[in-house]
């Protein structure tokens, strides 16, 4: 689910995207003197996102907008269309029931070779340390 909300007095774009607990959230600041003067982005909330992957779409964002034919509205649906790509089919951790992990707000990213769920690191750690074995905590098979 997306949602879009402008103001013409701060001259700013709010688009906030939720999927489960995953809440994330840009605001686009248009300058006075745009398009003479480049937008800014601003990650308000991008809980489960790295920085390393927002700058590339922060970088992508200002392309769009600078760029002859680009518009805000390009700019919004083109950072909806990488959240969907990183969100797309990112199923809970199979030991928290949870997409996001409660302590480092990150993915799971672990992926059993066998059935191919996927874990938080912190998850199948202490997973591995209470059950005293490497082993997927679905399908059973060594987990490398």
């Amino acid at each position: 689910e997306m949602t879009v909300r402008g103001s013409k007095v701060s001259r700013e774009i709010t688009t906030t995207y939720l999927k489960d607990e995953c809440t994330l959230e840009m605001v686009i600041r248009v300058p006075s003197s745009y398009p003479l003067r480049s937008v800014e982005v601003e990650c308000t909330k991008r809980i489960g996102i790295s920085e390393e992957r927002w700058r590339r779409w922060v970088l992508q964002i200002l392309k769009v907008t600078t760029s002859q034919d680009g518009s805000l509205l390009d700019a919004v649906m083109l950072w909806k269309s990488n959240v969907d790509k990183e969100f797309d089919g990112v199923e809970p951790c199979p030991i928290c029931f949870s997409i996001l992990n409660p302590k480092t707000m990150g993915l799971p990213n672990l992926q059993c070779r066998t059935c191919s769920n996927k874990y938080h690191n912190s998850c199948l750690y202490k997973w591995f340390n209470q059950s005293s074995k490497n082993k997927c905590p679905i399908c059973q098979q060594p987990f490398c």
